[in-house]
């Protein structure tokens, strides 16, 4: 039996591994925590450069301006996945799209240098990589292991992205004093690079028994410009997850909207002094609110999302971010304060960013290797943005020219979050079929009889199984041992 090494000793901590795992599971986790610490580092200076740039209103503009981007890169991106496919090694479409941004990122400080303005480029620029990026290295993390493997072991790279989230605002505008926009863009360059590099290497580390074997019949037929699209539209399970993107989009804006009325009503009848005293409370509340949302969302992912997988299994997991926005709005109809709102946000997005994330990452553990890369590059680009641009528009339709306050978005959300439970439970059945193909899900069987040891009081003793004491048909599966001692 392959013993664990102090790595995976330490991971194990936090989620069940088997002997081998544990030099694949620190590659991945390496790459999703510096993916995102860059992608933190850019965010934070992307506003202060769009203000100084131009106006505030400039902003409403960007998501609609990379929803048509990205319409525009998804066909480009299903050919890309066609020539890359026929490669050796599952690295090259993140590899390849990683180079692409470093390269554009030189170009953004070179252009700063010159002097022009690239504030709306960067800022459309930021959010399509954002999206893209993270859809392809989760389509490569699905892509590498079968699926039991995969939902114990991405809870841990999911956590290491949250770190990097934490970290990276943390530190952004520290950097930002000492090195300038420039500085900040060459570190997330320099960042970005290590996941390149890593990325080549990682497949070579993992064990036969935690791999994916789903290999992608080769098409010699050039791919039509709709492919991306027919590639979610065709399949039930794959528009099931667009439409809970997009629908999940729209209540969770819906709810940072009501937390931003009660905010700014409590500030002005509750502040006083000038203005910039309304302001400073405004801005002293989101810091808060953001830093507490952030630390819980990685203290979930951490200590929670593993065990909740063990004990639930990804289908029911689906039900809890609903059935948790189905309370939030409940007890903020009923008790329409800012404490109450705050309280409620708060949960709401820390498991939003951290066991409903990885969950749906983890959706794509059973499906065909083209569906991973082509169907959920295009829900997590195109989808996702397509829900920013429908929530911003509902947004401002029901409160601008129809004057819905704050109790009528609370009832609609209300309505959206059954209408989401009611999606979770098809989506967690299309899960529960899909993987039924992959998987025996029998119950380990004894192979060889266990035997009691006898420890002689004062002495130190090892127990130790044969690699082979238990059969289980589910490749991928981990088992748990206890031992338990009996006096006699």
């Amino acid at each position: 039996m392959q013993p664990f090494t102090r790595t995976e000793r330490f991971l194990s901590m936090f989620t069940t591994l088997r002997a081998g795992e544990g030099r694949v599971a620190l590659r991945l986790c390496t790459q999703s925590f510096v993916i995102m610490l860059a992608y933190y580092l850019l965010k934070v200076i992307r506003e202060p450069l769009i203000l100084a740039d131009g106006t505030a209103e400039l902003k409403a503009y960007t998501t609609a301006m990379q929803a048509v981007l990205l319409m525009a890169i998804v066909p480009l991106f299903a050919n890309l996945y066609q020539g890359a496919s026929t490669r050796e090694g599952k690295h090259h479409i993140l590899r390849n799209t990683l180079l692409f941004f470093i390269i554009n990122l030189v170009g953004f400080v070179l252009a700063l240098q010159l002097g022009w303005k690239i504030a709306i480029a960067f800022y459309v620029w930021l959010g399509i990589f954002s999206v893209m990026v993270l859809a392809l290295f989760w389509a490569f993390a699905a892509d590498l292991f079968n699926l039991k493997s995969g939902q114990r072991i991405f809870p841990l790279v999911a956590a290491a992205s949250a770190l990097g989230a934490l970290l990276g605002s943390g530190i952004a505008s520290w950097l930002y004093e000492q090195v300038g926009y420039a500085g900040v863009m060459y570190c997330a360059a320099l960042l970005l690079g290590i996941p390149w590099w890593l990325s080549g290497q990682t497949e070579s580390t993992i064990p036969v028994d935690s791999k994916s074997h789903l290999n992608a019949p080769f098409d010699t037929h050039k791919y039509p410009l709709q492919e991306g699209f027919q590639v979610v539209l065709r399949s039930r399970y794959l528009t099931l997850i667009a439409g809970f993107v997009m629908l999940l989009n729209l209540i969770n804006t819906n709810g940072e909207y009501i937390l931003a009325s009660f905010v700014t009503d409590y500030a002005r009848e509750f502040v006083t002094g000038s203005p910039s005293a309304v302001d400073s409370y405004i801005t002293l509340f989101y810091s808060r609110y953001l830093f507490i949302t952030m630390l819980l969302s990685f203290l979930i992912q951490l200590f929670l999302v593993a065990r909740i997988y063990d004990r639930l299994g990804i289908e029911k997991s689906l039900y809890i971010l609903p059935v948790i926005m189905l309370i939030n709005y409940g007890l903020i109809a009923l008790f329409p304060l800012l404490l109450v709102a705050r309280f409620t946000m708060i949960t709401e997005n820390s498991v939003y960013y951290s066991l409903q994330s990885t969950t749906r990452h983890a959706l794509f553990l059973p499906v065909s290797r083209k569906e991973k890369y082509i169907g959920k590059h295009t829900i997590d680009t195109f989808f996702f943005r397509l829900g920013d641009v429908i929530s911003g528009g509902f947004v401002y339709v029901a409160s601008a020219l129809l004057g819905l306050g704050i109790v009528g978005f609370v009832l609609i959300n209300i309505g959206l979050a059954g209408l989401l439970f009611r999606l979770s439970a098809a989506i967690g059945r299309g899960h529960e079929s899909a993987a039924a193909e992959t998987l025996s899900n029998r119950p380990p069987v004894l192979s060889l009889p266990l035997h009691d040891l006898r420890i002689p009081a004062g002495r130190k003793s090892d127990l130790q199984l044969d690699a082979n004491t238990f059969i289980d048909d589910d490749v991928g599966d981990a088992l748990r041992y206890q031992a338990y001692l009996f006096y006699s």
